[in-house]
């Protein structure tokens, strides 16, 4: 096995055994422990804490500009089994792709860093809660590129990804017995009513390539006793919205659909778009083609990444992954292979410019 993919893999191994999940304070401390302890005395190491939630800096410069932020984040979501399997070409387990191969594969880099830019490690705990921490080192450190290995697969480029529009939609309107439902009207089925004419509108996706505007309708409650209709009624629901459809439009068309209604947003998330004429992405696709042989695949994803706070500031950012697959899932894993062909494309990054 090659000498570099091998060293991967170890932190890799050691960087699974941590169960870095929400609240697990003393686990974050062990694996931030870890990883200080790997990291070359000539490069200099910040810790921060926003909101309860801590985030390490490791950076080859004092300077707060820099040339390359690597973004990535520590933390997992829950899971039955805490394991680490390897077998041939892959290492499964939780965290596996999401996000512990990319984050080692940046911490192997760093250990061996050798340019003349000003480069940085951003390495955060909360991005599966809320992404806080590096939008607020976003606060305190700018630069002219940034990558971040928590998107799409198979070392494809993200172009896009949808922003996010959580909102919570209440109405008002009659009781009355329920054995006289002319009586009344029931707020439930007028919500219901409501999220119908929402998804005529914005019709669901079928397939991840079948890249649109989708709106899940994740939670509905109302009424006030089993034998009455019932006059309140409040739906949650969760829209990724493509830079096709805007927050502003699509809130307009639901407060047209019902002057009763009642709308709180709960969330907005940023939608992530990348420049892909800026010379940095250019040079990193015509990296990617080299080492992999091949163009890489440029997409549009469903999902959200702490990419958006470089795309809220006009950053020019790789979003990126390895190979692998079933974040979050029981089956998660990422091909080791792929680690070592993102560790070569980043260290030809961090070279000078012709």
């Amino acid at each position: 096995m090659n000498n570099k993919l091998n060293n991967i893999i170890t932190i890799l191994k050691e960087l699974m055994s941590y169960q870095t999940t929400d609240k697990n304070e003393l686990e974050f401390e062990k694996i931030f422990n870890y990883i200080k302890g790997e990291m070359p005395e000539q490069l200099k190491i910040k810790e921060y804490e926003f909101s309860g939630k801590k985030a390490i800096v490791i950076a080859n410069t004092t300077s707060k500009n820099l040339d390359i932020v690597f973004c990535t984040h520590i933390d997992v979501v829950p899971a039955e089994k805490y394991e680490c399997i390897e077998i041939e070409k892959e290492i499964k387990g939780r965290g596996s792709f999401d996000m512990k191969g990319s984050v080692a594969t940046a911490i192997e880099l760093f250990k061996n860093l050798n340019t003349t830019k000003k480069v940085a490690l951003f390495i955060t705990s909360d991005e599966e809660i809320t992404g806080n921490c590096a939008k607020q080192l976003l606060t305190i450190y700018n630069t002219d590129f940034a990558i971040v290995p928590d998107g799409g697969k198979n070392l494809q480029i993200v172009k896009e990804e949808k922003g996010q529009l959580q909102l919570e939609i209440s109405i008002k309107t009659k009781s009355a017995h329920a054995s006289q439902p002319y009586n009344g009207e029931n707020a439930i089925l007028v919500l219901y009513g409501i999220y119908q004419k929402i998804i005529e509108k914005y019709p669901l996706p079928t397939s991840s390539d079948d890249y649109k505007t989708s709106v899940n309708l994740s939670m509905i409650k109302g009424g006030e006793a089993l034998n009455s209709v019932a006059a309140t009624a409040t739906m949650y629901i969760d829209i990724r919205h493509t830079s096709e459809d805007s927050k502003e439009s699509i809130l307009n068309y639901i407060k047209s659909l019902n002057k009763k209604l009642e709308i709180k947003t709960i969330h907005a998330g940023s939608l992530f778009k990348t420049d892909l004429e800026n010379k940095n992405v250019k040079k990193y696709i015509e990296i990617s083609k080299k080492i992999l042989g091949k163009y890489p695949e440029i997409v549009s994803s469903e999902a959200t990444s702490d990419a958006i706070y470089f795309s809220d500031k006009k950053i020019p950012t790789i979003l990126t992954n390895p190979s692998g697959g079933y974040a979050h899932a029981p089956k998660e894993y990422v091909e080791k292979e792929s680690l070592l062909k993102m560790y070569c494309i980043w260290e030809e990054i961090l070279k000078e410019d012709d």
